[in-house]
């Protein structure tokens, strides 16, 4: 009974229960590999670093922890390393499509990108539907200036998985960047009927309105994502644009100061402010003349 007692005791959280099994089992790999992903959900990454680390040593062939380490050293933009672990886990076990994946990703962050490309379609060879794969491509083909294939990558994870916002939201801005105006207009209405309150997707279809002088859909879109973002600088300094565009100079300045206030170094805002300033200034002298 004062076993049971102590063991209730250990197991009140996954942390303890795995904790209580490292002390009991400390040369068992996946023990550690359990503290250690225990430890990196928890936002505990330099911890989790050396538990997997041990999990590795223990079982040189242990696939699931180099993935998880590679990600870690990934997101710390150890590159090098990150690149060393994935590549050893996916010739141990070749059709590991998520270490491919993120294989794929320290590449492209490496600057490989024709090994990025291919491990890319070798994650997708051994995952048919992998969304957030094709995803990751189309960032690559984005990044290279393939504009088509980046396009047909991002429509490819939004019909495995219609609620993707990335991909929706990368299509629609790639359009706007590239000129296609009406396309991009298509495409984020397609999107805000699947995610109705996504004000990521919202702003950039208003950006895309704006361009195409349909002010008050833009306006209201804004107005929108700014009630469900309020504090996002760029929301308020592009409104603040459109308002320029429209010729609605009080609210432009008061977006601009708004925008302002939430972030001073926001690209391009102080020099709009400015002009408009400049602009204001010139229509009082004329007031006045």
């Amino acid at each position: 009974m004062i076993r049971c007692i102590i063991r209730s005791s250990e197991w009140r959280s996954e942390e303890q229960l795995f904790r209580s099994a490292l002390a009991v089992c400390p040369l068992n790999a996946k023990v550690h590999y359990n503290v250690g992903k225990n430890l990196a959900d928890r936002g505990n990454q330099t911890s989790a670093i050396k538990y997997y680390r041990e999990a590795i040593r223990l079982n040189p062939k242990y696939v699931h922890a180099m993935n998880n380490l590679g990600n870690i050293l990934k997101e710390r933009n150890e590159l090098s390393e990150a690149e060393e672990l994935l590549s050893t886990a996916v010739n141990i076990q070749p059709d590991f499509a998520a270490a491919w994946m993120n294989l794929g990703i320290v590449q492209n962050s490496l600057k490989k990108f024709q090994a990025a490309e291919q491990s890319y379609w070798n994650a997708i060879k051994y995952r048919k539907k992998y969304p957030d794969c094709y995803y990751n491509l189309g960032r690559l083909y984005a990044d290279l200036n393939r504009h088509v294939d980046a396009l047909n990558a991002w429509r490819n994870a939004t019909m495995l998985k219609p609620n993707h916002s990335l991909a929706w939201n990368n299509m629609v801005i790639l359009l706007d960047n590239t000129g296609n105006l009406a396309q991009a207009e298509i495409i984020g209405k397609e999107a805000l009927k699947l995610l109705s309150s996504d004000h990521t997707i919202m702003f950039s279809l208003a950006n895309v309105l704006g361009k195409l002088e349909k002010y008050k859909d833009s306006e209201s879109l804004f107005l929108t994502a700014l009630q469900l973002n309020p504090n996002a600088a760029n929301y308020h300094g592009n409104l603040a644009v459109l308002y320029h565009r429209w010729g609605k100079l009080d609210l432009a300045k008061k977006h601009y100061e708004h925008s302002l206030q939430l972030d001073p170094t926001t690209p391009g805002t102080k020099e709009n402010y400015n002009m408009l300033r400049r602009k204001l200034h010139q229509l009082e002298n004329k007031g006045t003349a």
